[in-house]
């Protein structure tokens, strides 16, 4: 008599813990990278945003000078908003242009009265250091001088 074995396999559903922990190791690698690499694209973001708004701003103040020296009527003032986070060119009642900062960027108190008077020749009367903080809480700075078309970005 030949005695016959019958192996039988179980058929598991699932997977080993080696399997397991392959996955979660290239798994953890690959998230260490895109935190990483996101780290560095929000950095660019905000220096691409602060350069923007410095530009901005500038070009704001010369185009209210311009208006004022074009109208030659009267002349206006702007007006730096803290709460509201915005820039704005008034002449007496009329709101002329409107500037926002971005979102997350706190503009500083300009003056006392925040405000910059532009008399109908386009020219400033008074000299100030414009300052806003960017989203990583630098402070960031632009003065204008007296009576001149002057207006620097200081790093």
């Amino acid at each position: 008599m030949k005695s016959e074995f019958v192996i039988c396999r179980i058929k598991t559903k699932g997977f080993t813990l080696l399997e397991l922990l392959l996955v979660m190791s290239i798994f953890s690698i690959l998230l260490s990278f895109s935190l990483i690499n996101l780290g560095a694209f929000s950095k660019i973001t905000n220096k691409v945003e602060v350069d923007l708004t410095d530009n901005n701003i500038i070009n704001f103040i010369n185009k209210s000078k311009a208006y004022c020296r074009d109208n030659g009527k009267e002349g206006g003032y702007i007006y730096f908003d803290e709460n509201n986070e915005s820039i704005t060119f008034i002449i007496g009642l009329d709101e002329i242009f409107k500037m926002k900062l971005p979102d997350g960027f706190i503009l500083n108190k300009v003056r006392d009265d925040n405000k910059i008077k532009i008399d109908n020749r386009g020219i400033t009367q008074d000299a100030c250091s414009i300052k806003f903080k960017d989203r990583k809480g630098e402070i960031h700075c632009l003065t204008m001088c007296v009576g001149t078309a002057y207006v620097e970005i200081k790093y």
